[in-house]
């Protein structure tokens, strides 16, 4: 059985969601926990919209997904409540979700393409770690070619946006003529570059990129031609910029409410703009409290995401029937692998009577037809084998119809 448990931005609000985030060493760490627990292996998709265990059990029917939530409960040390955030799918519906997530459906900006490059890494951890099954790898990489086959034949990414658009598009609706204010970029990830190339669209020519390896921050300034800081200057850098878009990977909040309050100080109260697309998030829930400043986190981005939205929907349609299809084709394979041991049964039993039959048959021939009977009883038995095998995937209906297999199976326990 294929199985999903996760929570996502429709089911839960960023506080709950920034508990969850997983980096590689917690997926390390977790995932055995799972496997000691009876799950056959695990992939975890996590993002700042997303934590999502997609999992394989040997029983195709049943999934404790109380053991999968309790286990993460526990690791994460946080209470039992939460759980109510979480959804629980198996099989065609975890397959159907999936190709959704990796096609930009699931996202909350419709279409955008970043989700494929996380998916890809989360999918990387897996293998490296031993965690993925032969379904899981097979999952995931029919997940990714759907995807791809969608951005190829529809025009669902046309237009699409980005995390770090909407995060600009935001600012610039909050603030009249943004490129004459001065911008902190916190992050030197995909994310913060992207946050550059959309501040320089919007003529934005005064920003400043700090990053806590000083290394990556250098290599973003010297490519977009703009001014790098320290990461220990980031109190003092509040005074000198009017907007701060941060997005990196920090468990503890960057920015304080201390920190802030005495920014705002030397800055006179000239409102302060936060645009935080981290999760767990940069910015401090308090710093949103103090006079004149502005905190956005992304769970915020949806009046621009809504209007891009509109502009799309048409293409929707398009790609869930392109997914409707690789879901029927998985999940008809992912029916039939279910069937490989009564196969193997099969083929091996036929196999068993011809060399029987040939053994007793071949005492009283002459050597020199030897050959010849050989020859012929591969090809009744490979006959009757291949015969057999139609019979059972139209009888079980492709493995889908499990209550006859075990019937099958004692058929053909003969001696």
């Amino acid at each position: 059985m294929i199985g999903l448990f996760g929570l996502n931005h429709k089911s839960a609000p960023i506080e709950i969601r920034e508990k969850f985030v997983f980096c590689e060493e917690d997926i390390k760490r977790f995932v055995p926990l799972l496997k000691a627990k009876g799950i056959l292996g695990a992939i975890v998709v996590s993002t700042c919209n997303r934590t999502e265990i997609y999992f394989e059990l040997k029983d195709k029917h049943s999934a404790d997904f109380d053991l999968i939530g309790n286990t993460l409960i526990e690791y994460r040390k946080v209470a039992s409540e939460v759980k109510a955030h979480f959804y629980q799918m198996k099989n065609e519906d975890t397959v159907k979700h999936l190709f959704r997530v990796v096609s930009g459906l699931d996202s909350m900006a419709l279409g955008e393409y970043q989700i494929v490059g996380q998916i890809k890494d989360a999918f990387n951890i897996s293998q490296s770690h031993q965690h993925c099954t032969s379904v899981l790898y097979k999952l995931f990489n029919e997940a990714l070619k759907t995807g791809k086959e969608i951005r190829t034949n529809t025009a669902l990414n046309k237009g699409a946006v980005s995390i770090s658009y909407v995060g600009v598009e935001l600012a610039g609706r909050k603030l009249q003529n943004l490129c004459s204010h001065p911008v902190l970029v916190v992050g030197a990830g995909q994310t913060s570059e992207l946050t550059m190339l959309n501040l320089l669209k919007k003529d934005c020519t005064e920003f400043t990129v700090v990053n806590r390896t000083q290394e990556k921050a250098c290599e973003l300034a010297e490519k977009y031609q703009c001014k790098v800081a320290n990461f220990d200057q980031l109190e003092e850098l509040l005074v000198s910029n009017d907007i701060v878009i941060t997005s990196t990977a920090s468990k503890k909040p960057l920015f304080t409410e201390d920190m802030v309050r005495q920014a705002m100080v030397e800055r006179n109260n000239e409102p302060l703009f936060f645009i935080d697309l981290s999760v767990p998030r940069n910015v401090a829930v308090a710093v949103g409290e103090i006079e004149n400043v502005h905190v956005y986190d992304i769970d915020a981005l949806n009046e621009v995401i809504e209007d891009n939205l509109e502009r799309r929907k048409g293409e929707i349609t398009h790609a869930e029937l392109i997914i409707e299809e690789s879901v029927a084709e998985f999940s008809q394979w992912h029916s039939i692998q279910v069937l490989v041991p009564t196969f193997q049964n099969i083929s091996s039993r036929f196999q068993e009577v011809n060399k029987t039959m040939l053994d007793g048959y071949l005492k009283n021939q002459k050597e020199d037809d030897h050959e010849k009977a050989v020859a012929y009883g591969e090809i009744i038995t490979k006959k009757f084998i291949g015969l057999m095998i139609e019979n059972v995937k139209s009888v079980t209906n492709n493995g889908r119809q499990e209550e006859y297999i075990s019937m099958l199976n004692k058929l053909f326990e003969f001696n």
